[in-house]
Formats: C-alpha cells, structure tokens, sequence
C-alpha cells in the first residue's frame, strides 16, 4: 500500500535540500525516513507507523566515531556551557530526545527497553539548565568513561524482541525535531512549503549542534 506522507517526505526533503539522501527504517521499525547522509550532524525527516499521515523534521546526531565523537564534544560543551534552553528559537515547537541504542558487532542497534534518555521528549520552552544537565548526564554514561568519553560504553540492557538482559556496547544518540505535519499534505507543494517551514524552525539549532560538536 502506497504510504502518501512517506513519497511526499521523501520527495520534499530531496527537493528543498538538493540531494539523494540516504532511506532509514525497516518492518521491524516504527518509523521510515530519510537523512541528509553526512556525517555527524544531519537533518533527517521521519515518518511514523503508529501515528499514520504525521511527520517529523530532526537535526541528528548519532553516537558514532566520525571524526573524533562529536556527540561527545556536544555533550561536554553543553555540561560546560548550555545553550540549548535559551536558542532564540520556537521553543514550543521543538522537542529534544536523547535516546540509548545499543550495538551488535554487525553494526545493527537492536531495540532495547532502556532506550530512552532522562527527560527525552521535553520540549525547549520546558527545558530548564537542571533538567538539561540531568539528560546530558544519563547520555555521556552511554559513553566510555576510560576512554575519556571518545567511545562506547558497555551497559546491562534488555533486549526488546526477547527479554534477555545482556551486557552490550552502548551510545547515546540525540535528536532534536519539530512535527512538520499532522495529516497527510494535499499534495506535494504543500508538502514543500510545510517542509520549508519546519527547516527554517530548526535552522538556528541545526547550526547551534553542528558549531558545537
């Protein structure tokens, strides 16, 4: 079955960015999408099965190597100096997760219970410096303290399809995002300029992460 919000997305996302983008998501997902495909900081729209027709735009930031962890620097520059609760941004349409994904040595992430970060999901206009330090707190235990943070860390998590509770390299992974659309778009010019709108909310945080990871 044809998925509207899913062709629009894709669509509107490789127009208004100019790129072919990489596609995300899988059965076993509860969400299909698309980034941008860089490295470290990217800007990546999903599409959820659960909640049919909505959409969500994100600035991305996942816990990989790349060139010397950025998700690290971040997170060390935010317990050193947060900026995020005062960005001069639409600070009540913008949500902040943080979430804990844990690695096979395939480079899978399997789904774990214990994926979700303290106070992931808050929104900017609730996101205090005290709620902030305690998120960035929970994230950087994702990370290997013996290697001065710059890997990951290894947790007793539980695996979602199983139950099993297993000792497993971990990472956090953080995403910042604003629901672009509730309801599948008329069409896709629609679709472009709801897109647009939703860039040109999260543009001074996409700056703000990359400028300081």
């Amino acid at each position: 079955m044809k998925n509207m919000a899913l062709d629009y997305a894709v669509d509107s996302f490789r127009t208004l960015l100019g790129i072919q983008g990489r596609s995300f998501g899988s059965k076993t997902k509860s969400y299909d999408g698309i980034s941008d495909g860089y490295e470290g900081v990217q800007w990546n729209v999903a599409v959820f099965k659960d909640r049919p027709g909505k959409a969500r735009l994100g600035v991305n930031l996942e816990g990989m190597k790349y060139d010397g962890w950025p998700i690290a620097r971040f997170i060390e520059h935010e317990l050193e100096h947060p900026g995020l609760p005062s960005l001069p941004v639409e600070k009540d349409k913008i949500h902040i997760d943080f979430y804990r994904e844990a690695w096979i040595p395939s480079g899978g992430r399997p789904p774990i219970k214990e994926n979700i970060i303290k106070h992931s999901g808050i929104l900017l206009d609730g996101l205090t410096d005290v709620l902030l330090k305690e998120m960035l707190i929970d994230a950087s235990s994702c990370l290997a303290a013996e290697k001065n943070y710059r890997g990951r860390a290894k947790q007793l998590v539980t695996l979602s399809s199983s139950g099993i509770e297993k000792e497993m390299p971990v990472s956090p992974h953080l995403t910042i995002y604003t629901w672009i659309w509730s309801s599948v778009p008329s069409d896709l010019q629609e679709a472009k300029m709801l897109m647009q709108k939703g860039f040109d909310r999260l543009l001074a945080v996409y700056e703000y992460v990359k400028s300081h990871s």
